[in-house]
């Protein structure tokens, strides 16, 4: 068996999945070390470097590494043909690092991808997006304080993400911060539409000391609707997390 990781059409949902989909899934929030372009047909390419790039972490078996090696025009190892290269590399998860495989290729015009992010990248092409907001930022008296309550008008419905439980592993002066962390359990929140022009907002530069850097990055959730279907949505995570630790009402001393 082979741990693959992949990030643009490979992942769930997107248009080669169905090469995998029947692996399982050890992680929807992965990141490796690298940079990601749009290459202009369709799919993006990563490159070693500086830089992460998001994707998924998937077990698999030989045929199905063979097909995709297909889909990548992969022959082996340093062959003329290759488009993209199979290697090997570190991933980084929230239960710990993985060794995984992967396809990169610098044979395509340098055009970045912000945040690494394939699934991200397309949402923002959109006139909206899905948000889901879980913790405290499901608070509508939250939303007034900050002045964004209009961005939060359509709501989708109540959501879930599975795979991930609510902790608190970032530490500000006025009390703990809530963050996924994909090492099992759920998280219920709010789903809402949202104009991507108020998740540029947050991208671009921030939202109070909430979105700062190093505080959350945007990451794509598969959201579990009541009546069962999933939905993509963006949400925040804790970028750098500390050690998890319970809710605090009262600023630490």
């Amino acid at each position: 068996m082979h741990q693959l990781f992949v990030y643009g059409t490979l992942r769930r949902g997107e248009r080669y999945h169905g090469l995998i989909e029947k692996a399982r899934c050890l992680s929807f929030l992965a990141q490796v070390a690298g940079s990601m372009v749009d290459t202009g047909e369709g799919y993006p390419a990563m490159m070693r470097g500086e830089g992460n790039v998001c994707g998924e972490i998937y077990e698999i078996d030989e045929d199905a590494l063979q097909r995709v090696d297909d889909l990548e025009d992969y022959y082996g190892p340093g062959d003329s043909r290759n488009l993209y290269e199979r290697v090997e590399t570190v991933a980084y998860t929230d239960r710990g690092e993985m060794t995984v495989l992967t396809y990169v290729s610098n044979r395509f015009p340098f055009s970045p991808i912000p945040y690494g992010d394939w699934k991200l990248y397309r949402m923002t092409k959109q006139p909206s997006v899905p948000y889901f907001a879980y913790g405290g930022c499901t608070d509508d008296a939250r939303f007034k304080k900050h002045g964004v309550s209009e961005r939060f008008g359509d709501v989708i419905g109540r959501g879930t993400v599975y795979g991930c439980s609510l902790q608190f592993t970032r530490h500000a002066q006025d009390g703990e911060r809530a963050d996924l962390v994909e090492t099992g359990g759920q998280t219920e929140g709010t789903l809402y539409r949202i104009p991507v022009k108020a998740l540029a907002a947050y991208l671009d530069k921030g939202d109070g000391e909430e979105w700062g850097v190093n505080r959350y990055r945007p990451v794509v959730v598969p959201v579990a609707l009541d009546n069962r279907e999933i939905v993509d949505a963006v949400t925040f995570v804790v970028d750098k997390k500390a050690k998890w630790a319970p809710p605090q009402t009262t600023p630490p001393v």
